[in-house]
């Protein structure tokens, strides 16, 4: 064999392998996708990113009371922008899809703040709250995942300790 075919049949192995991994991962499945956008929105949270927050909210949010999106920024800015110390979290975060353009989101943000100026007053001038959220989650016309509808309720912090 010559020099010229084994460099091209090493060519023509390397692309068959190269083309076989790229093809065989494919995207992640909706539920990874989810599951990636609600942690990278608690990132964005500590970041005060409101920007990349509201992108993953429809312009169709409402919650079950008829708060819309423009309400939902308020209250986050108002909660991320004030100034203290923000240090975001996710537990028990689990995403269910129900169709090819739905899912159901349900996890746990747990938020902490402090106004302290040295580590020995971190633990008196620190709070930590959590909050379950459940929410739905669809699939847009442009092909992006977005949180639709949304409830939440305040749970006990020291239970996920």
């Amino acid at each position: 064999m010559g020099r010229g075919r084994l460099l091209a049949a090493a060519i023509a192995v390397a692309v068959g392998v190269l083309t076989y991994v790229l093809v065989a991962r494919g995207p992640p499945p909706a539920d990874e996708l989810i599951r990636r956008k609600a942690i990278a929105m608690a990132e964005a949270a500590e970041r005060k990113d409101m920007g990349f927050i509201m992108k993953q909210v429809s312009e169709r949010f409402r919650t079950a009371d008829g708060t819309g999106r423009e309400e939902v920024r308020g209250v986050l800015a108002a909660q991320l922008l004030r100034g203290d110390w923000v240090r975001v979290m996710t537990a028990n975060v689990d995403v269910t899809v129900t169709s090819p353009t739905t899912a159901d989101f349900r996890g746990t943000y747990l938020f902490g703040r402090s106004r302290a100026k040295t580590l020995k007053d971190l633990a008196k001038e620190s709070t930590v709250s959590a909050y379950e959220i459940t929410a739905t989650v669809e699939l847009e016309s442009d092909g992006e995942w977005r949180f639709v509808t949304a409830s939440w309720q305040q749970a006990d912090p020291t239970s996920l300790l």
